[in-house]
């Protein structure tokens, strides 16, 4: 027990011990963009479902009884709303990158993966049987010389990379490593978190308009559509290997069965022309903000303090003043950027935003001089 305790006070002094906190002041943190989470259609959907009888728990796993209509429509829904064969429902985003990259890929193959790439797939490759070869972030010439490198030696090669990074609010070149992946035969997996719902000509992402051949993408239900989960959207085939191999699969409990019911309500909200309307108002709050701070102008904006400490003192500072903004540290971030990660959602109001900037300004120009 004492190891614990000393490990913990390391990470005070670091500047890098979490706790947990209750929501409080406006929201410049969660992934909330489009604003789904307490929507009144979301909560009428809510209601109906439940005075309709619906299981509230599952009960099992996907395939020991846990299986449910609602699980069913939600992925025949979905599969035809992204373009694919199939789709596959998971308890949570990371859920279903870990397994991914942990069944599909054997000790024959080769996965290429951004610098910057969430967590999940870190950890699905590291812990899966394919060699992982980490690629300079967002750099085509280092993709191709992988390529290049790795084409005849791999049975297979793939490519897993985020369309909009998470902590950096950066894109990452699509059509561009799809052509490479279509030069190369190789399969471009795109984590579409932060991107769903929210980017593409029909909020279906930054990949919407690519072809589907060789492509994979991962979409979650805990952002931009306010529920939770995560769908990965491919080939029947893959759709049939995941399920008859992947163990996070085949061993978790399903998801409830209205969760499944909500998440297929807010990609109706997306579709409905609400929700166009509050994509084209977040995108013009994304400009606005990028005028301002420079960016990518997305709905995510980095904020680099670079010390941990320091970091964690302004984030206190504007939460006091009524903003709930976050410190971000490594290992989240690398070593030297702890950052402010601000991400903007539709229902902000540009009073608000300018009296965060009022407040954030003194400490960027202290951190300049």
């Amino acid at each position: 027990m004492h190891y614990f305790k000393k490990s913990l006070e390391q990470l005070k002094e670091r500047g890098r011990y979490r706790s947990l906190t209750l929501s409080e002041g406006i929201d410049l943190t969660s992934n909330d963009y489009l604003g789904f989470r307490d929507h009144p259609k979301l909560r009428e959907a809510a209601l109906r479902a439940i005075e309709s009888g619906i299981d509230l728990g599952s009960g099992g796993s996907r395939l020991l009884r846990g299986n449910h209509s609602a699980h069913e429509e939600l992925e025949a829904f979905s599969a035809e709303f992204f373009g694919y064969e199939r789709s596959l429902y998971f308890v949570t985003g990371f859920q279903a990158n870990y397994a991914l990259f942990t069944t599909l890929l054997t000790r024959h193959d080769v996965v290429l993966y951004d610098s910057l790439i969430h967590a999940s797939v870190k950890d699905g490759i590291h812990a899966g049987h394919a060699k992982g070869v980490k690629v300079e972030h967002n750099d085509l010439n280092a993709y191709e010389d992988a390529l290049k490198r790795f084409r005849d030696e791999a049975q297979q090669i793939f490519i897993a990379v985020e369309s909009l990074y998470s902590m950096d609010g950066d894109f990452a070149p699509l059509q561009e490593l799809y052509d490479l992946a279509q030069k190369y035969d190789a399969i471009l997996i795109v984590d579409e978190a932060h991107a769903t719902g929210v980017w593409g000509e029909s909020g279906k992402g930054c990949a919407e308009s690519l072809p589907r051949e060789n492509l994979m993408t991962l979409h979650t239900c805990g952002k931009a559509l306010g529920i939770a989960g995560g769908l990965v959207c491919a080939s029947g085939n893959i759709i049939d290997t995941l399920i008859n191999t992947a163990r996070p699969f085949i061993y978790s409990t399903a998801p409830p069965p209205l969760q499944a019911v909500l998440v297929r309500e807010a990609f109706r909200l997306v579709q409905s022309e609400e929700g166009k309307e509050r994509r084209q108002r977040l995108h013009s709050i994304c400009n606005n903000v990028k005028s301002q701070m420079g960016g990518a102008g997305s709905q995510i904006v980095p904020i680099i303090l670079g010390e941990d400490s320091h970091a964690v003192f302004v984030a206190s500072a504007l939460q006091k003043a009524g903003f709930d903004i976050r410190a971000i540290r490594p290992p989240t971030v690398p070593e030297g950027s702890a950052r402010l990660r601000l991400s903007l959602n539709a229902d902000l109001d540009k009073e608000a935003l300018d009296q965060f900037f009022v407040h954030l300004m003194p400490y960027l120009q202290d951190q300049a001089a």
